[in-house]
């Protein structure tokens, strides 16, 4: 298991895009993905989630949250000059960021008719496609 702590929570972007907050024909769309500050032995999970009636957007959602990761860690995972993160562990940043995404869109629509929006359960293992190798050659 690789030892971590979130670093940094960043809403990159929240926004009720309508003024009545319909009950049907809701679809949702969402979006991940990774990036690495290796100076700082960090990985940083981007989601994002889309509501839309009728293909009309009417919530958006970006969340990006950075993880430390612990030296031993960091550097257990290099090999030939890259870094390896795995499937499962980038599970765990993912799990962890789509939480605070719904803690997040509780808080902004708490008391609103746009509470009965919540991220829903996702399979994030269909989105993580493999592991993350950073090359830690390139600058």
């Amino acid at each position: 298991m690789i030892k971590f702590r979130m670093v940094k929570i960043n809403i990159g972007q929240f926004a009720i895009l309508t003024d009545v907050a319909p009950v049907e024909g809701i679809s949702y769309t969402v979006g991940l993905g990774f990036s690495s500050a290796t100076n700082a032995k960090r990985i940083g999970c981007d989601f994002s989630v889309e509501f839309a009636h009728n293909e009309k957007p009417v919530i958006k959602l970006g969340v990006f949250c950075e993880f430390e990761i612990s030296p031993e860690d960091w550097d257990g995972r290099i090999k030939d000059n890259s870094l390896i993160v795995t499937k499962d562990e980038l599970g765990f940043f993912a799990n962890q960021t789509v939480g605070v995404a719904r803690g997040i869109m509780f808080c902004k629509t708490e008391g609103s008719p746009f509470s009965q929006f919540i991220v829903p359960p996702i399979n994030l293992v269909k989105l993580i496609k493999g592991d993350f190798i950073i090359d830690l050659t390139q600058k």
